[in-house]
């Protein structure tokens, strides 16, 4: 017995222990090179909705690169080419207010992430001063109607907000020279916007419901020109004379043509000051003609919309004469005006008319919200299809009897033709007899109609019409939609 104990004894002894083996650590990925995505491409921004959205950058030749988005399951694969660029496209989404996030990683490269992504609606907002003035009082500009309330009140994170740095590029470039980051609306970010765009998108995403993305490419003193690519000129022999003045293509190269990879909704534009003086004025027409073409085949994404604002009321010389008051009877800006009317001739393009909210001693008005409101107006109903009135009383044809005029307009444009607070018509009406001397006409409202009566000395039968078509008539005549009636002329006299 005893014996057997210690048998026992010895073998729980001598057996061996049991040890687990320590996990293998693997070692950490070296990281032998960088993986970068497009500069335009960040966190906070909308991802246009309903179009394939491509995702691109650089990594060095021959990595291959997974990027994998939140809202769809799959891996998209690219792999670096010889000059290190890659590219995956993801499809078309419908929209999402929900934030998302974008990833992109590949072998031995680090791994790129971009969160707080919305899928709506994105729109390209450009021009010169009156696009760039903010919703702030930010010097040289004054801040929009009570910039403070409005501000206080710009409570909208699903709108967002890219402004491009100023930026000349003698030849086009594929990456933002200077990077700007994405904004999520707020009265900490709103003061710093675009204030047209902002009002423009506030009342698309009310109105929609949906993310709406606006990316503000403008600058101060820039013409038409500038923002025209090579391709544009080169399509338009004539315009050959602007082709080396005023900085052209330069501001599209360091620009726009950044963002030609983005899948976007449409384009908004406010520029003409310093085009006003072209010579030929119709010069204007061509030169914004041809930019919209070349935008459009640029981005390669159709006919797409492009809604622009016609110049407010405006006398560059109020202060420069004796006594002040510049030349009211002027017709110069009246004239490029109307070479901005005569843009509409491409086809899906609108204009914002501003006659009622112009400053004729300032060309930098501070009542933005009708002017962003109304670009939106015009997107809601041409490109979203709503049912919205986005137009003024637009002239359509007169009749004459004696020394008396009516004035009927194109359907469904004068509805309810009333004034600004119901205050007396602004006497802007002018008629030209036999002799094609301009005099004042004394204008009344009859329904959706204008009656004028001519002077009793007028050597009649009155030859043409024309309404608010001088420099800087701050005009009240609307229709119910609170729309103001277009300026226009009957005649195409050069006087």
């Amino acid at each position: 017995m005893l014996f057997a104990l210690f048998s026992l004894l010895i073998l729980v002894g001598c057996k061996k222990e049991s040890h687990t083996p320590p996990p293998i650590i693997p070692p950490p990925l070296k990281i032998t090179g960088t993986l970068t995505i497009a500069n335009v491409l960040q966190s906070n921004m909308v991802v246009q909705r309903g179009k394939p959205f491509q995702v691109w950058g650089r990594a060095p030749a021959t990595t291959k690169i997974t990027v994998n988005v939140s809202w769809n399951s799959s891996d998209f694969a690219a792999v670096a080419d010889g000059s290190g660029n890659w590219s995956v496209t993801i499809p078309a989404s419908g929209a999402n207010g929900d934030p998302q996030t974008i990833t992109a990683k590949g072998d031995n490269v680090n791994t790129v992430t971009l969160k707080n992504i919305l899928i709506g609606d994105v729109w390209i907002c450009s021009g010169q001063s009156n696009m760039v003035y903010q919703v702030d009082s930010i010097p040289p500009f004054g801040g929009v109607v009570d910039y403070p309330d409005e501000i206080a009140a710009a409570n909208f994170p699903l709108i967002r907000a890219l402004t491009v740095q100023v930026d000349q590029e003698s030849s086009p470039v594929d990456s933002l020279t200077f990077p700007a980051a994405w904004a999520v609306c707020s009265p900490q970010t709103v003061g710093q916007m675009s204030a047209v765009a902002y009002y423009f998108a506030r009342k698309l995403y009310i109105s929609l419901n949906v993310p709406i993305g606006i990316i503000v490419s403008a600058v101060n003193g820039t013409s038409c020109e500038a923002w025209i690519n090579t391709a544009g000129f080169q399509a338009n022999p004539y315009l050959s004379k602007y082709s080396s003045i005023n900085s052209a293509t330069m501001y599209y190269n360091g620009m726009i043509n950044p963002l030609t990879n983005l899948p976007i909704k449409g384009f908004t534009w406010y520029q003409g000051e310093n085009n006003k003086n072209n010579t030929p004025v119709s010069d204007y027409t061509k030169l914004n003609s041809a930019l919209i073409v070349a935008w459009r085949q640029a981005f390669n994404q159709g006919s797409l919309p492009f809604y622009f604002v016609q110049m407010t009321p405006f006398d560059q010389y109020y202060y420069s004469t004796n006594p002040v008051g510049g030349y009211p009877a002027s017709d110069d800006y009246a004239k490029f005006r109307e070479a901005q009317a005569n843009v509409l001739s491409v086809p899906n393009t609108g204009m914002a008319v501003t006659m009622d909210v112009g400053e004729p001693v300032n060309q930098h008005p501070h009542d933005k919200k009708p002017v962003g409101e109304r670009l939106a107006l015009l997107a809601l109903n041409n490109t979203y299809g709503q049912p919205v009135q986005c137009y003024g009383p637009q002239y359509d044809s007169y009749t004459t009897s004696g020394n008396s005029v009516t004035i009927s307009f194109k359907q469904g444009t004068a509805q309810g033709l009333n004034t600004i607070n119901n205050l007396p018509i602004k006497q802007y009406f002018f008629v030209a007899g036999t002799d094609h001397n301009f005099i004042q006409a004394s204008a009344a409202i009859s329904g959706s109609q204008i009656i004028l009566t001519a002077p009793a000395n007028t050597p009649l039968p009155i030859q043409a019409v024309r309404y608010a078509f001088t420099v800087d008539p701050v005009t009240n005549l609307q229709n119910s939609a609170a729309l103001p009636m277009e300026p226009f002329r009957t005649d195409n006299w050069s006087n």
